[in-house]
């Protein structure tokens, strides 16, 4: 029961991960072609490389991981991933700080709020509840363990 839990928690639906794609795509062709200013130079780079960095880190959260046979190290994996994540956006937050204007300076910023909303919503349940079945899951084995 628990292992199946981990395994539903360790997957995404298709809707969300369709719309964190979306959302990163539109971010990285502003960060690449939009119209962003910032308050010195190769400031606007740090800022393409920190979101080309996110998408990584939200591919490694969106990876498949049935090829892990522990069902436990497929949950470390994902909460391994989902902090890198967090580190990643908290440091493209950071950079975009250094942008100040531009026209689509604007629609930047949202999307950044957009994503972090989908990492202080539902990625963050998703974590505690991984974290909450990883530990009944190790209390299972010890006590699996005390019996023999």
């Amino acid at each position: 029961m628990i292992r199946h839990e981990i395994d539903v928690l360790t997957e995404f639906d298709s809707e969300l991960m369709a719309y964190v794609r979306m959302r990163w795509l539109r971010l990285m062709e502003i960060a690449v072609w939009g119209d962003l200013k910032s308050r010195g130079p190769g400031l606007t780079g740090k800022v393409r490389r920190r979101a080309l960095e996110l998408g990584e880190k939200w591919r490694s959260v969106f990876n498949d991981r049935t090829w892990i046979p522990q069902v436990r190290q497929r949950a470390k994996n994902f909460l391994g991933s989902s902090l890198s994540l967090r580190d990643g956006l908290l440091l493209l937050e950071k950079a975009a700080k250094d942008l100040d204007e531009g026209g689509d300076y604007a629609e930047f910023t949202q999307i950044l709020a957009d994503l972090h909303q989908v990492v202080a919503g539902p990625l963050f349940e998703r974590e505690n509840r991984l974290a909450a079945a990883l530990e009944r899951l190790n209390q299972e084995a010890q006590e699996d363990e005390g019996t023999e």
